[in-house]
């Protein structure tokens, strides 16, 4: 980009030495042009230079959730090795930025962890508005994932999540879900045990200017969230109804 504009004011300079020779003051005014365009783009790199963008650091609210997560995940594996599959939303619903923060922080728990353990990350996709989130874009992704020992879903769970598992299927990986709407989606699977954990925002919490929050991971996920395991399933559930 900084090449394209330097060689747009010299080419407006040049053009107005040419032109010049017929129009005087066109020429020169086309040559003050292109003189201000060198100058803005010398001063514009200076200040790249001195002053370069700082990289957007990792949301701290959205790393709490994986490195829960990735904790009940390191209790329950009895394998060593394998991959384990974070299942990101459609783009629309989930930006670059905030992939990269769950990624982060499911990343640190595991290099404490004694298993060897690979992510992989895999984005829900289907056709329409809001389709991503479908039951069969959820039966797509697994198709990709089969080999997973485990999968972790910060796109909630949809509704019918037990069909996605057929009877007498032999090989069925561990499921850990976040569930930013506050879905009852996960209930049935959570109490029989096809998910292991479901993280929740916590019901009468504000939400809003968790980009700015610090602190311990354990405390940030005390303050913002909860934990729905198969032991109180029927408790968080309850509570989500009565907030709603």
């Amino acid at each position: 980009m900084m090449f394209l504009l330097l060689l747009a004011a010299l080419a407006v300079a040049g053009a107005g030495g040419w032109v010049g020779r017929r129009w005087r003051v066109l020429g020169q005014v086309m040559m003050w042009l292109g003189g201000l365009g060198l100058i803005g783009v010398i001063a514009l790199q200076v200040r790249q230079n001195l002053f370069p963008p700082q990289p957007k650091m990792p949301n701290r609210c959205e790393m709490a959730v994986s490195y829960r997560l990735a904790n009940c995940l390191l209790e329950d594996l009895t394998v060593q090795s394998g991959s384990i599959v974070l299942l990101f939303p459609e783009r629309q619903h989930m930006d670059e930025d905030s992939e990269q923060s769950y990624e982060d922080g499911f990343i640190a728990p595991l290099r404490h962890g004694h298993a060897r353990l690979g992510l992989k990350a895999v984005r829900l996709e289907g056709p329409g508005h809001d389709a991503g989130d479908s039951l069969s874009a959820f039966k797509q992704a697994l198709a990709q994932s089969q080999e997973a020992v485990a999968i972790v879903s910060y796109a909630g769970a949809p509704a019918g999540f037990e069909t996605l598992f057929p009877a007498g299927q032999s090989k069925v990986p561990l499921w850990y879900v976040y569930d930013p709407a506050g879905t009852t989606n996960w209930l049935g699977a959570l109490k029989d045990g096809r998910i292991r954990a479901v993280v929740l925002p916590r019901p009468g919490v504000d939400l809003r200017g968790r980009d700015a929050v610090v602190g311990m991971p354990e405390t940030i996920f005390e303050r913002f969230y909860l934990l729905a395991t198969p032991a109180n399933a029927d408790q968080v559930a309850a509570s989500l109804k009565a907030q709603n």
